[in-house]
């Protein structure tokens, strides 16, 4: 290249000069609010390696220095708290210790989602840390590490070391999660345990031994701002865990119970006058044949969930008892839970089938000639099987209806009927149900042929 090339390419009008990226121009107050949206996108996991204590934008951070000054320098990006192993670069309990309490002070005063992963939390090491800042927590969730809800806690974690943790004040508390129920704690604490928190609206545990109960702030105990309430028994006596006398929760709107013995004494002790929405998920329970527990009417619940399988025995006067006492709901769905190994049309013979619908079969499957017996407001039904001209029997007799759907198909409707004509009897039946209700069979049962 001659020196004439050079010299054109080298000209101040030739050298290109590199401009930044336009991202970089972006002020920090609009970095910061794409910053706020990740850090708040449930869909974007927390880190690789989510048994260790790490911030969820990590991956922000090591972007540049910029980006990594600006996370650090916001304290609402510092105000959902993992709190699971150290980071591998903390090696002392010293260590440990002061890192914890400056991450806790980088969200100044803002109120708390705290996480603690339980088993990997020394709560006797970092417990004075946790408890200096507990009162500014908003949500707090206990749980095992992620994807090992089963994971098996050492004996050493007792439930006290928990109970001290709950025992702390909580002024603006408004959710807590307990999970983990097959967890393995050291049951050394007895008899219910009473929350300092007066604004909780969200409740949910599945380990049977810890039930928080909001302190009662006069003579009869009450929780005027619980909402949603939900427990796992585990198939264990929780009523030792419940308070002896009834309980006021006047704002209660959903309530869910498993594996429980227990339920007509649960529904005694909580005196929820307006709930909404009820599940029960005990369909292995030692049902009774007749039920002589004095049981509240819920004349405010719209929703009732029941579910079932085919095992379950004297099952049918639970329900029966249940719906009487549920005058006014309009959506009821009854099926087999998901995670139950009948919940496959494999595992339904004809004689599972039928024995499924038995607790429907008096209160739902009413006569010509009387109006619906129970629940004579229900819109919405939700059902594990049915024939076709069940349902045709169900809109005749209950004009109210406006949905039906079906867990499992008839056996013999998802392949080709015989001859044509039985199979264009089957389509009409369809069509005139459609023509009344809003039809559907439930993608649970995973049709095997042509579909109707």
């Amino acid at each position: 290249m001659d020196v004439t090339t050079l010299t054109q390419l080298n000209s101040p009008d030739r050298i290109h000069v590199a401009s930044p990226h336009p991202i970089h121009t972006l002020p920090i107050e609009l970095l910061n609010l794409i910053f706020l949206h990740l850090y708040r996108d449930q869909s974007i996991p927390r880190a690789t390696d989510a048994q260790r204590s790490t911030h969820k934008l990590t991956f922000i951070m090591l972007v540049c220095k910029h980006w990594k000054e600006i996370v650090e320098c916001s304290p609402i990006l510092w105000t959902d708290i993992w709190l699971s192993r150290p980071p591998e670069h903390v090696d002392t309990e010293e260590d440990w210790i002061g890192w914890l309490e400056a991450l806790f002070k980088r969200s100044r005063t803002l109120p708390l989602t705290l996480t603690i992963i339980l088993s990997f939390v020394d709560f006797e090491g970092v417990g004075q840390v946790l408890l200096q800042h507990l009162p500014r927590c908003k949500t707090l969730v206990l749980q095992p590490p992620e994807g090992r809800i089963n994971w098996i806690t050492p004996r050493s974690l007792r439930v006290s070391a928990v109970h001290r943790i709950l025992s702390s004040p909580f002024p603006i508390l408004r959710k807590i999660v307990i999970d983990g129920h097959n967890s393995h704690y050291d049951s050394d604490h007895q008899g219910p345990l009473l929350l300092d928190a007066p604004n909780l609206r969200s409740f949910s545990s599945s380990i049977h031994y810890i039930i928080p109960f909001v302190k009662a702030c006069g003579s009869t105990p009450a929780h005027n701002s619980l909402e949603s309430f939900s427990i796992n028994g585990g198939w264990q006596d929780v009523l030792e865990m419940l308070p002896r006398t009834a309980v006021s929760l006047p704002e209660l709107k959903s309530l869910s119970l498993t594996y429980t013995d227990d339920l007509w004494n649960i529904l005694q002790i909580l005196d929820a006058p307006n709930l909404e929405r009820f599940s029960v998920d005990c369909s292995l329970a030692n049902w009774f044949e007749e039920i002589h527990t004095p049981t509240p009417v819920l004349s405010n619940l719209r929703e009732l969930t029941w579910y079932t399988e085919p095992r379950a025995q004297d099952e049918a006067p639970n329900l029966r008892h249940l719906l009487q006492h549920c005058p006014n709901i309009e959506r009821f769905r009854y099926s087999v839970n998901s995670s139950s190994v009948y919940a496959k049309p494999a595992h339904l013979t004809r004689q599972d089938v039928d024995s499924l619908i038995l607790a429907l079969s008096d209160p739902l499957d009413e006569t010509h000639n009387s109006p619906p017996r129970l629940c004579p407001r229900l819109k919405h039904l939700y059902l594990v099987y049915a024939t076709l001209e069940q349902v045709r029997v169900l809109v005749v007799l209950r004009p109210s209806l406006e949905y039906v759907a079906l867990q499992y198909r008839e056996p013999g409707n998802d392949t080709i009927a015989p001859s044509k004509a039985a199979w264009r009897e089957k389509v009409d039946l369809v069509l005139w149900i459609r023509s009344k209700i809003e039809f559907d069979f439930e993608e649970d049962g995973g049709a095997v042929g042509p579909a109707l």
